[in-house]
């Protein structure tokens, strides 16, 4: 790619810890790979490392069964929970940068629904942004020299993670069929949820049967509209229950639910603690 060619350079950065192991460090960098075809060969990361390829093209695949191509423009991930192997085309001659963390990362991003185990490329395509922050970072790693400013560099290289994941899902949300649809659902049952209704009658104005509004909101956001509307009044829930007083019952009531009980067994299942144990923590 012809915007990429100023960042045809060869140069890493790395900062270790004396409390972790090297591997368990931060780096980041440009890596010149022209005239190789064997990049990594079953090899395991006790890290998250993000690689974006800037020229060339090859191939991934790893200890769980994935693979796939990898082509100029895409960013792909090796992840601490597995071995890996990637391999380069002759005469692509592959560039590459790069960013890399402690595994921890890896399951906040899972935790934050931002990242699967199966999601280990993404096409990015022409993304001047990651070249231009990871240089940054090469330029404020060689200035850290200090355990907080180490701890800081690690939050900006988790930064452009989340940038870099919030970027593709978005991407991915608006190439689902009826994007704008699944949006509208989302704000009825934020704003709606509760109402006294089956989900059904919720979200009939949308003019879809709901087994097939049902089927495209579980593959756009991974949940049921109907599990959504339980997450919205259990957020709803924790905060009438930190920032009021207001009696359990008269909290189950403005929550939709057809009684106290129903309303607090339903919390427990979810938070693992009852309303009363929640308020009073």
């Amino acid at each position: 790619m012809q915007q990429f060619e100023k960042w045809m350079i060869h140069d890493t950065m790395y900062r270790g810890s004396s409390e972790q192991s090297f591997s368990q460090g931060l780096s980041c960098g440009f890596l010149d790979k022209s005239g190789k075809t064997e990049d990594v060969s079953n090899e395991h990361y006790d890290r998250l490392a993000m690689v974006y390829v800037l020229r060339g093209s090859g191939g991934y695949q790893d200890s769980l069964g994935y693979q796939c191509e990898l082509h100029a423009g895409d960013v792909f991930f090796r992840f601490p929970d597995r071995s890996h192997s990637s391999h380069i085309e002759a005469d692509s001659q592959w560039h590459e940068c790069f960013v890399s963390l402690r595994s921890e990362w890896y399951h906040i991003f899972q935790e934050l629904e931002l990242i699967r185990p199966d999601q280990v490329r993404l096409p990015m395509g022409i993304a001047e942004e990651i070249p231009t922050r990871i240089h940054g970072l090469m330029d404020l790693m060689r200035a850290a020299d200090t355990p907080t400013e180490t701890s800081s560099l690690e939050f900006e290289i988790a930064a452009l993670i989340r940038r870099v994941l919030a970027s593709a899902q978005a991407n991915r949300y608006a190439d689902t069929p009826h994007a704008d649809l699944l949006k509208r659902a989302r704000e009825i049952i934020r704003t709606q949820a509760a109402l006294m209704c089956s989900i059904e009658t919720l979200l009939a104005e949308l003019g879809l049967s709901y087994s097939r509004l049902r089927s495209l909101f579980r593959a756009a956001y991974n949940i049921s509209p109907g599990e959504f509307r339980i997450q919205v009044r259990i957020e709803n829930a924790c905060s009438l229950l930190e920032t009021t007083d207001l009696p359990i019952k008269k909290i189950a009531d403005q929550l939709g639910y057809a009684d106290a009980f129903s309303f607090s067994k339903q919390f427990k299942q979810r938070v693992a603690l009852s309303p009363q144990q929640f308020r009073s923590r």
